[in-house]
């Protein structure tokens, strides 16, 4: 296997080497043209809607389930469309109820001056026990009118507005300024600018709101629009038609009114008021007492005051709505207004980052307009996409101060930019994926990262084999030849290598005349000058003179063939442990997180094919061509002195450091910093895993911005303050719906990649019926009875009565069908759900019962089943052509409050298990051969907040299994290139350690477990491997039997002068020491002789490692950082996130791989072929039956040796 290695190794060398050009102008090429016709061929991505690829799909994913009941409910719609098709005078006749009725419903609006308050409490009296309201927290109990009118302390506060109020609330043209259109709004709030005083209700603050109220009219256009702001209520409540002429007593006399309705709105009745959710019409005492005139009590309470104010009279926010014209209006230049363009550049113009709104007293808190805070942020992506620009700028300048190279530093981001463009060709036409999450975009921060890692750690190679040749040429003492003209510098330092040899090889000569002293110190003086000529090396590398030494064709071979040997191998273990961490995201169920995987790592997996094909043929281009023409321009040698001597001294200074200064602190310390870095490992698993743990959200939000943002710090913080979106979160997680589904399976069979591509999504946007059930089975009626009635008896649902009333209203009319004899329907019992008793029997009271639906005017619409209209809780869906049931929907309430993911998960878990064990009852007593168990098997359940949950155990799940493929992945990657086993062990070890420590900090800066997380803890096994593998295989992969600097090799040309002196005294000495040994020398003494006698090798081999990648992995890591810190000034979170997740992976990777792996190596790391995988005798198993080559080998040396010791003493001379 090792013969093979070498021979393709040297093919491959020489065809780079020959074919540099050919090679590195067809690879330019084709990534031009790939990249080149992916943009032409399709459609430029589209950011206007990020949420796409957000929910998760698949198999047994809930989200898919509501999926599908999306089309079951457009099923429904389409059905009633086409059934009910209503002829002109029904048409005219429901317009005119329809106006009649919004008549009704303002006429509470119509001022009326002749109305008398004693005239109201005498009807009040009169009507003390009637139902006024229907209490939020019992929908089954009423508070009378007498019970309401305690609420407000038995007073009554009639209140009337002048006529301009009246004409300011009645805008013409629109709606009656009595409630607040979610849908179509700007919403501004606005806090004291004094921290020390943050109450708004005081008159200064107040007349400052006021002014800025106008303002914002007049910006917005919204004149003839409404709007509700706090100093316009007050205002309204004192009887005052401009807000500028409040005074204390106002805002005293508007605290009274709102604290008296205080026990009201406690009890609910207000909101439902306001709302307009309570069934009974209240009396008109109550319509037009403050508490409830115009809605302006709930209006203030729950959208213009903070929650804080019932309990304390303070506000310390308030907001101000203005509802933009329902009819399209247009601005001066014809462009339509109040859009979301339109709102955008509004916030751009007036709003961001502009203090016109500080005039001392009140100040812009937070914002939202129209809602466009996404879109905004999709906006802001282009423009952080200078960023990128920046990352580059910071790479090529980071690339021409450590490789002193314009031209490496514009192919490097060339191998980029191209990698990014063979990437998305692959995405986009070869794979044919429209869907492309804007997250994608942070590629190429990554790569940029990764590549100049790549390219740092070849280039260095390059230069470590050049220095090879450079060391072994002073040997021989051959004349060597340069580039250029060497400067003053570069000749001194040429010159003292030279006399330094020369000294060397005389000191030897001098030694072995000496030869007769002790043996311990001849052991001693050997390893002095071993250390001697060690310390030596670390001063002779001289990168400009290494560079500008002229090399042939056929050194080059070699040096390739050293540089594919140690650098190749790095290069592709991390590129593929890489990409493999990133392909493992494929296996969440979440198109975001999968798309984002596989982008990234077909982005990786090119950059890696260009490193060994472009940027290997680039290092010759560059050797032939720029490096002569640099030497001869002297590119490097006009640069300002002190420029250059910064350079210089930057370079001495790296290279001391990680060839001197690290490898003895490496070495001395290494059980210090063993211990110390293993302890911070552990801590970090407690974090992660115990606590403070890793968790998910406890919010349903999704950052987008920074929270300082405006749009940010409204959905972040402004919603937890005002009672109008607490009590909508609240309303939408207390007592969910939940539905359940039978004759219909739950397979989603919409492919995520390709949501809206028509061509392979064709003929699967139709349900999927259960063919073997039969809703005209007497059973399956009775059985669908028997489950109602145990979901009503069970603790897990309620408002179960409701939805089992409509299922015995439908027995009724089924009974009243099959048995039309009014003496049979008289004995009958209404509690039971009445089963026709043949199966022709229900088929025709069926028909009947959907002939009397489709005449009914109160047939509802599917979309109409939400929390606000829960009047159908039972329903079939017909077959459109053959109008047979083919399915069965029941609708109940969940007796939970899904408060956070724990309790959603643990209620879904009881849910399933209920349900589950319904059905396997069912199997049970229904036999093994039951029909009715067959046909109801596979019915499901779900509920639109699910969606949530379902995301989240998606991403739990996901991040946990991907992980762990990724982790196993890197260790077989690093097995087979490796081929150790020991060092396979300890770099999985030290990334365990790095992912640990890199999660634990994101949990205590109070990160959660969100789809961004997800993507970052998967990306981090594939970016923690890099720096401890380049080390790992330079350990593996170290001459450790000749010293760093080549020099060594002087020592195997000595030995030869005196080779029988040497054999015989290593021979004596071997066999006193192994005599002494056996005598003297316990196990353990001898275990510690053992690991004494390794240390050697190992500490040559952890000084190689440095040497070889010490500063290009340093370099890389630093970057990568600077990558990340580009991207940390983003407005966008997922950048700035990212940007600090690569700061953060890149330093603590750097710290545990250079100072915990590199001193476990030095502690117990594998020597000589301890721990290595025998791949050649594997390989080599089916040769043993081969017939046995025997080959002569001369044994006598004698001519060798005397060419050597010739060759030595003229060297001398």
């Amino acid at each position: 296997m090792h013969e093979a290695e070498t021979y393709l190794n040297r093919k491959y060398s020489t065809f780079v080497v020959k074919y540099s050009w050919c090679f590195l102008l067809l690879g330019l090429i084709i990534c031009f043209a790939l990249g080149l016709s992916a943009v032409l061929l399709r459609d430029l991505p589209d950011f206007n809607d990020p949420t796409k690829g957000f929910v998760p799909r698949g198999k047994n994913t809930l989200t898919s389930r509501l999926f599908v009941l999306e089309r079951v409910k457009a099923e429904l719609d389409k059905q009633i469309a086409t059934t009910k098709v209503p002829d002109k005078k029904e048409t005219s006749s429901s317009l005119n109820i329809n106006k009649q009725e919004e008549v009704e419903e303002d006429e509470d609006l119509d001022y009326d001056d002749n109305l008398n308050e004693s005239y109201l409490l005498e009807d009040l009296r009169n009507s003390f026990d009637s139902c006024a309201f229907l209490s939020s927290s019992n929908q089954d109990k009423c508070l009378t009118n007498k019970q309401v009118y305690q609420s407000l302390n038995n007073k009554s506060d009639f209140i009337k507005f002048s006529k301009t109020i009246e004409q300011q609330i009645n805008k013409p043209n629109e709606q009656m300024c009595t409630s607040i259109d979610l849908n179509r709004h700007y919403e501004v709030y606005f806090e004291s600018s004094d921290k020390s005083s943050p109450n708004l209700l005081t008159i200064g603050n107040l007349l400052s709101l006021c002014k800025k109220q106008n303002n914002l009219l007049e910006l917005f256009q919204l004149d003839s629009t409404c709007h509700y702001t706090l100093p316009q209520m007050i205002s309204y409540f004192s009887n005052k038609s401009n807000c500028s002429e409040l005074n204390e007593k106002d805002i005293k006399y508007f605290i009274y009114r709102m604290q008296r309705c205080h026990q009201l709105y406690d009890t609910g009745l207000i909101r439902l008021a306001g709302l307009k959710r309570y069934r009974f019409k209240p009396i008109e005492l109550f319509e037009y007492d403050s508490c409830f005139r115009y809605n302006f009590t709930f209006l203030t309470l729950e959208y213009l005051l903070d929650k804080t104010f019932l309990s304390t009279n303070e506000t310390r926010y308030t907001a101000m709505w203005f509802l933009k014209p329902k009819k399209p209006k247009k601005s001066l230049n014809g462009s339509e207004i109040h859009t979301a363009n339109s709102a955008y550049d509004l916030f751009i113009k007036h709003f961001y980052r502009n203090p016109k709104f500080d005039d001392g007293w009140t100040r812009i808190s937070a914002l939202n307009f129209l809602d466009i805070r996404i879109s905004t942020a999709m906006k802001q992506i282009r423009a952080d996409m200078f960023f990128v620009i920046l990352a580059i700028s910071l790479i090529v300048g980071v690339t021409i101060i450590y490789l002193r190279s314009i031209t490496v530093a514009l192919m490097t981001n060339v191998c980029v930019v191209f990698s990014f463009a063979c990437a998305y060709f692959t995405y986009k036409i070869a794979l044919g994926i429209d869907l492309f999450p804007y997250i994608n975009l942070m590629a190429t921060f990554i790569l940029i990262g990764i590549s100049c890692d790549n390219v740092f750690v070849i280039f260095d190679a390059w230069y470590s084999e050049k220095l090879d040749i450079y060391n072994q040429a002073r040997l021989q003492n051959r004349s060597i030849e340069f580039y250029g003209e060497l400067t003053k510098q570069q000749k001194q330092q040429y010159d003292r290598d030279r006399d330094y040899t020369s000294s060397v090889i005389r000191k030897k000569l001098a030694f072995k005349n000496h030869h007769e002293q002790d043996d311990s110190q001849l052991e001693d003086n050997e390893n002095k000058e071993e250390e001697e000529e060690e310390e030596y090396f670390d001063r002779i590398k001289n990168p400009d003179l290494i560079r500008m030494m002229k090399v042939n064709d056929e050194q080059m071979i070699q040096m390739m063939g050293g540089l594919l040997r140690h650098a190749a191998a790095s290069v592709f273990v991390t590129s593929f442990t890489t990409t493999a961490a990133f392909f493992t995201n494929m296996i969440t169920r979440i198109a975001y997180v999968q798309l984002f995987g596989l982008f990234m790592g077909f982005c990786i997996l090119f950059n890696f094919l260009m490193n060994i094909t472009m940027i290997v043929s680039f290092v010759i281009v560059y050797e032939k061509l720029f490096e002569p023409l640099s030497a001869r321009l002297g590119v490097f040698n006009h640069f300002p002195s002190l420029f250059d001597k910064a350079l210089s001294t930057l370079t001495r200074l790296s290279h001391v450091i990680f060839t001197v200064y690290i490898p003895r602190l490496i070495i001395k310390l290494r059980h210090i910093l063993i211990i110390i870095f293993f302890t911070l490992g552990i801590i970090g698993l407690i974090i992660v895993f115990y606590h403070p743990k890793l968790s998910p959200p406890k919010s349903r939000r999704y950052q987008f911005f920074q929270l300082t943002h405006p749009f940010e710090r409204f959905e972040y913080h402004m919603r937890d303050q005002f009672l109008s979106y607490i009590n909508e979160d609240k309303d939408n997680v207390t007592n969910p719906l939940l539905i359940f589904i039978f004759g219909i399976e739950d397979s989603d069979l919409i492919h995520p990649f390709y949501p809206e591509d028509s061509k392979i999504n064709q003929n699967k946007q139709n349900l999927i019926y259960n063919k073997n059930i039969d809703f005209y089975d007497p059973n399956i009626l009775r059985w669908f009875d028997s489950f109602l009635k145990d979901l009503n008896r069970s603790e897990l649902f309620i408002n179960v009565q409701q939805t089992y009333s409509q299922w015995l209203t439908i027995g009724q009319l089924l009974r009243g069908f099959v048995t039309p004899d009014n003496n049979t329907l008289l004995q009958s019992n209404d509690q039971e759900f009445f089963v026709p008793s043949t199966r022709n029997q229900t088929i025709m009271a069926m028909e009947r019962l959907f002939n009397l639906f489709k005449g009914s005017t109160k047939f509802q619409s599917a979309n109409d089943m939400t929390r606000e209209n829960e009047k159908t809780r039972i329903g079939f869906l017909p077959d459109s052509k053959t109008y047979e049931i083919q399915a069965f929907l029941c609708t109940v309430n969940m007796n939970v409050t899904f408060n956070s993911y724990a309790v959603q998960d643990a209620y879904y878990k009881k849910l399933q298990n209920y349900f589950q064990k319904h059905l396997e009852q069912l199997r049970l007593s229904d036999g093994p051969n039951g029909h009715i168990y067959k046909q109801v098997k596979h019915g499901w359940f779900v509920s639109p907040q699910f969606l949530f949950y379902d995301l989240m155990r998606e991403v739990i799940r996901g991040t946990y299994v991907s992980l762990i493929f990724s982790m196993l992945f890197a260790f077989v990657v690093l097995l087979l290139t490796s081929g150790n086993f020991l060092i396979t062990i300890y770099a999985m070890l030290t990334i365990v350690f790095i992912i640990a420590d890199t999660v634990a900090i994101f949990v205590l800066c109070g990160w959660e477990l969100n789809i961004l997380e997800t993507i970052i803890i998967i990306m981090s096994v594939g970016l923690s491997v890099d720096f401890t593998v380049h080390y790992g295989v330079a350990y593996i992969k170290a001459d450790w039997k000749k010293t760093q600097s080549c020099i060594k090799r002087s020592s195997k040309a000595l030995k030869l002068l005196d080779n029988s002196y040497k054999e015989n005294f290593q021979i004596h000495k071997t066999i006193m020491n192994n005599e002494h040994l056996n005598k003297n020398k316990t196990l353990f003494q001898r275990f510690k002789k053992r690991h004494q006698y390794g240390n050697i090798q190992r500490f040559r081999r952890i000084k190689n490692s440095l040497v070889r990648v010490g500063s290009a992995v340093f370099m890389a890591g630093f970057t990568s950082f600077l990558a990340g810190l580009s991207m940390a000034p983003s407005k966008l979170t997922s950048f700035s996130q990212m940007g600090f997740f690569l700061m953060l992976i890149m330093f603590i990777s750097w710290l545990f791989a250079t100072w915990f792996f590199l001193p476990l190596l030095s502690f117990i790391g594998p020597i000589d072929k301890f721990g290595d995988i025998p791949f050649g005798k594997l390989c080599r198993c089916s040769k043993l039956t081969s017939p046995t080559i025997i080959q002569s080998v001369p044994t006598n040396d004698n001519d060798e040796n005397t060419h050597q010791e010739r060759r030595l003493k003229s060297e001398v001379k």
